[in-house]
């Protein structure tokens, strides 16, 4: 009788062994879905990458077609009406438009651009009392710079006391993914190439050294980020790596800008981790690259969201230390 109590304590230890290991192995694992995480969210601040301050209204439905629409936003619609906030304050869209500095000096730009986001939720939680909770968040959608930037706005957000469940931020080409990504890990690889101090001088004087190290927080905001295998910026270690650096400073001008000419479908074709919060889409290379840049760069906003304007202020900022 001792025995078959004592074989029937093993399988029960052995039950629950395996049992807890399924159960930890949720907190990061692989799935090729993406769960309806805005279903109940209808508005969304939309932030545009480098040398797009204002997002054009084809880069916002751009990035609700194609990133918003698969998590469910606004009822799963697409081609929503856009409007641009004035400063920081709310408009009356469902896709509302930031304008945020996105210098090419990515360093002070990336601070004064989490500054404006940390205040344009607090003004549209005010405007709206009640509006916002987990069952109907506010989407906060940044592409590459603002990604950083809505990075850093996080903990600014949390100290403000802003719920984390009422919030959800969706990026893409996020240079701030801390195993990939290009902020947490250039300076080591820069380094290797050309010591400690020219590393310094180079990234100083590019206006970078005020975003080197920030990560994408997986803890404090349910975050999903869309990546595309090979870009030189979220992906930039793998490409490193690979190739040195000249392999992320081609994509950089390549592969990073194809993402607003991406189609449902080819997003679609992705592998899903979460982590924590942190929940991101690793989509795959199997399209035509060439015809996703063409149809980011002249159709879908990349290219007529500000660019002038973000060149002509870090002109300023580097010649006047102003914009």
């Amino acid at each position: 009788m001792n025995e078959y109590r004592a074989l029937a304590k093993v399988a029960a230890v052995g039950l629950m062994t395996g049992l807890a290991g399924l159960l930890s192995s949720q907190a990061a694992h692989a799935d090729d879905t993406l769960l309806p995480a805005l279903a109940g969210s209808d508005t969304a601040i939309i932030l545009g990458g480098t040398t797009e301050p204002t997002p054009s209204t084809a880069f916002a439905q751009t990035a609700e077609d194609v990133y918003l629409h698969a998590l469910g936003f606004d009822g799963g619609a697409t081609a929503s009406t856009v409007c641009d906030m004035v400063a920081t304050d709310p408009c009356s869209a469902p896709l509302q438009v930031l304008t945020t500095p996105e210098l090419i000096q990515q360093g002070p730009s990336s601070l004064t651009a989490a500054d404006d986001v940390t205040l344009a939720v607090e003004n549209e939680f005010n405007a709206n009392p009640g509006a916002f909770d987990a069952e109907h968040p506010l989407a906060i959608f940044g592409y590459s710079q603002s990604a950083t930037a809505e990075s850093i706005a996080m903990t600014q957000l949390e100290a403000a006391g802003i719920p984390s469940q009422d919030l959800h931020f969706v990026f893409i080409g996020d240079p701030s993914l801390a195993d990939t990504g290009t902020w947490p890990n250039i300076v080591t690889d820069l380094d290797g190439i050309f010591g400690t101090s020219l590393t310094n001088t180079l990234l100083t004087a590019f206006g970078i050294d005020g975003v080197l190290g920030n990560v994408t927080p997986d803890n404090l905001y349910p975050t999903t980020v869309y990546t595309l295998a090979g870009d030189g910026v979220a992906d930039f270690q793998p490409d490193f790596t690979k190739g040195g650096l000249l392999d992320p400073l081609f994509n950089l001008f390549y592969r990073h800008v194809e993402y607003l000419g991406l189609t449902p479908t080819q997003v679609a074709d992705a592998t899903t981790t979460t982590d924590n919060l942190l929940t991101e889409v690793n989509i795959s290379d199997n399209i035509n690259n060439n015809d996703a840049w063409l149809s980011a760069v002249f159709e879908h906003g990349a290219a007529n969201s500000g660019l002038l304007e973000s060149v002509i202020n870090s002109l300023d900022l580097y010649l006047t230390n102003s914009y």
